[in-house]
């Protein structure tokens, strides 16, 4: 990345980017400037803009109309477009892309399932989407910065929040490790997650992970047994080419982790 676009991009952001695109280069190769790429909840497409940068084509939707206003004023290439859109119902044909980006998504919508559906119905044979998002027994509510929040019942995680002025309501609807596994049931997972934790610097992760360099002597074998309680989840998700669609109940509930 030059030195312009570190200056321009939040370093949050920065990073974010860099752990999409080195996960998508680790698995489909270095170049895929030819995909066409479709960013599902893209915000005001901070982070969608410098995607941009290794497809040949990028949509970024999101249902917040002034974020998508704000993106299509600050879009960067001709390449990239943006539109007022719901991930579960998205207005696009079946077959159409090679890679989607679902990045910290899938617990702010109740229909998850459509969501997942929809990426399924857009995904081209032998596509892929970049899955992440946090798992409800996380400690940490990487929301609102709140321990055990998503732990709570709603009633009492409403409660919790006023209390500590975050709000009134919780609106985040994260799910459990076996949840998440079967909401993405019809995908071969390749979980990334283990491999981050041992390589964070690689991933562009060592911000988050770095200071717990002593996770790196654990064997991978005990770090993928804890995997349901991982509090977060990076994951691509391959939908089988069409040489595999006729025995897909092979690939149903498949993982792997790399």
């Amino acid at each position: 990345m030059s030195n312009q676009l570190q200056k321009t991009m939040p370093a949050p952001r920065e990073r974010k980017y860099k752990k999409i695109i080195t996960i998508l280069q680790d698995f489909l190769g270095s170049d895929f400037s030819e995909y066409t790429c479709l960013d599902v909840g893209c915000s005001e497409g901070g982070i969608t803009n410098f995607i941009a940068d290794h497809f040949g084509t990028t949509i970024g939707i999101d249902i917040d109309k002034e974020a998508v206003n704000s993106a299509m004023k600050n879009r960067r290439s001709s390449s990239t477009s943006y539109s007022y859109a719901n991930g579960s119902r998205l207005p696009f044909s079946n077959d159409v892309f090679d890679v989607i980006i679902c990045a910290q998504v899938y617990e702010h919508t109740l229909q998850k399932q459509s969501l997942a559906d929809e990426i399924w119905r857009t995904l081209r044979p032998g596509g892929v989407c970049f899955f992440s998002g946090p798992n409800r027994l996380a400690i940490m509510e990487e929301h609102y910065w709140l321990p055990f929040l998503s732990w709570f019942p709603r009633t009492i995680g409403n409660y919790y929040m006023q209390i500590f002025n975050r709000g009134t309501e919780y609106d985040a609807y994260p799910l459990f490790y076996w949840q998440i596994r079967k909401l993405w049931q019809h995908f071969i997972i390749h979980d990334y997650t283990t491999r981050m934790i041992t390589e964070p610097k690689f991933f562009a992760v060592d911000d988050r992970f770095g200071k717990y360099s002593f996770l790196k002597n654990i064997p991978s074998a005990i770090l993928r047994a804890s995997t349901p309680f991982y509090p977060n989840y990076n994951w691509i998700l391959q939908k089988p080419d069409t040489n595999q669609v006729h025995n897909q109940s092979k690939y149903n509930n498949r993982y792997t982790s790399v």
